[in-house]
């Protein structure tokens, strides 16, 4: 339950800093990785695309289940044809379907090409035509309104009646136009008040920036312009990544004074430890907050394929100087488990965060934000800052 916004900054007190971990610089990487979306099994994750990566992963896993069922009914046709039976119903043919997809060149998240070269790749959609559009186009904007398209990427057929894509239909929608929309999880808003820069703005919402900072642990200046608000999960292994490939320093050693972080704790549900294990680094902070940072990139580091114990963590920390004993006991009283389950409340109601990592950018001189899901290299997280600092 999301906590009502005139409750995030009740009893407000002072930021606080800790000790930041030694800045080093990240050498290039090479490929985006997919964000750690909630529900998603071991097997979807995966998925990956040599030239781009995408954090819609629950339009893959829509995906994978065409490509079965295409399979499926090919198999099935061909044994059907061995027998003299065909059982095929009359349905649009593949080369009279058409495929477009609806995107917007401000978001950062809408990266289609996977989910598009997979839809591409299905037998039953061999020969049809692919369109691509963005939001700018002319005429765009309007269809989208009359067909009620609130968000994107939007993925569109012209027909919901394939042959051998008979599953398919578990996925569309009917538009007023009589077309067809693929269910996505999407949450680009295009129609949502942006600054002259593309970015969504706090408005009202300032407030709970200075909420979370109060309520969180800043690593780096206090004052700095830009706000880094990153959701993680300790069992996270796209958040692991973030951290292992180095991201947060590299942005860190580039801006300095000009950036800080806080981390906020969003844990996944299918993460068995996640939850204690968030508590966990809140007793840490209990005992000494200057060592929470070091620890967090230790888990990491030390456990980054969803591996994260609480022995493992309260080891860690021992290693820090933390009392193992009162650490454990702090754990098991839950006193922290209504504050972390609070930050990730305000995550997803402020910020739209779904998975880990999510990753709030915030121009605190502005008001100006945005979100970037996903364990995305540094040169992601510059592009946004660079066109914040501006």
């Amino acid at each position: 339950m999301v906590a009502p916004k005139e409750d995030l900054v009740k009893k407000p007190r002072a930021p606080r800093k800790t000790v930041a971990k030694k800045d080093t610089t990240v050498e290039s990487v090479a490929h985006m990785e997919e964000v750690n979306a909630r529900h998603i099994s071991e097997n979807t994750k995966e998925i990956k695309s040599n030239s781009s990566m995408l954090h819609l992963l629950y339009g893959v896993i829509i995906v994978l289940m065409l490509i079965i069922a295409g399979l499926a009914f090919f198999v099935g046709a061909n044994m059907g044809n061995n027998n003299n039976t065909s059982g095929i119903v009359a349905a649009t043919p593949a080369e009279d379907i058409e495929v477009v997809v609806y995107d917007d060149a401000r978001c950062t998240d809408c990266q289609t090409d996977e989910i598009v070269g997979q839809l591409e790749s299905l037998p039953f959609l061999a020969g049809a035509t692919f369109v691509r559009k963005d939001f700018s186009d002319a005429g765009v904007e309007s269809y989208l309104k009359d067909n009620n398209v609130t968000l994107l990427p939007a993925i569109t057929f012209n027909t919901n009646s394939i042959s051998g894509g008979t599953q398919i239909t578990d996925f569309l929608t009917a538009l007023p136009d009589n077309n067809y929309t693929l269910a996505l999880p999407s949450t680009f808003d295009p129609y949502a008040t942006r600054s002259d820069k593309g970015f969504l703005q706090l408005g009202d919402n300032s407030e709970i920036v200075t909420a979370i900072k109060a309520d969180g642990y800043i690593d780096g200046n206090l004052d700095a312009q830009i706000t880094w608000i990153e959701y993680s999960d300790v069992q996270c292994p796209f958040c692991a990544k973030l951290h292992n490939e180095g991201t947060p320093e590299a942005i860190k050693a580039k801006y300095g004074d000009d950036i800080n972080i806080v981390f906020q704790h969003f844990p996944l549900d299918f993460h068995a430890q996640a939850q204690k294990g968030a508590e966990g680094l809140e007793c840490i902070a209990e005992q000494d907050e200057s060592v929470l940072y070091p620890i967090i990139a230790q888990l990491y580091e030390k456990y980054p394929n969803q591996d994260m114990t609480i022995p493992g963590l309260i080891e860690i920390a021992g290693s820090n100087n933390i009392n193992g004993e009162e650490l454990q006991t702090c754990i098991d009283s839950g006193k922290y488990a209504e504050k972390v389950t609070s930050q990730m409340a305000i995550g997803q109601d402020a910020f739209g965060i779904t998975g880990t990592p999510g990753n709030v950018l915030v121009n605190n001189a502005t008001g100006e934000y945005e979100v970037i899901s996903g364990a995305y290299p540094a040169s992601a997280f510059e592009a946004v800052i660079d066109s914040m600092l501006k």
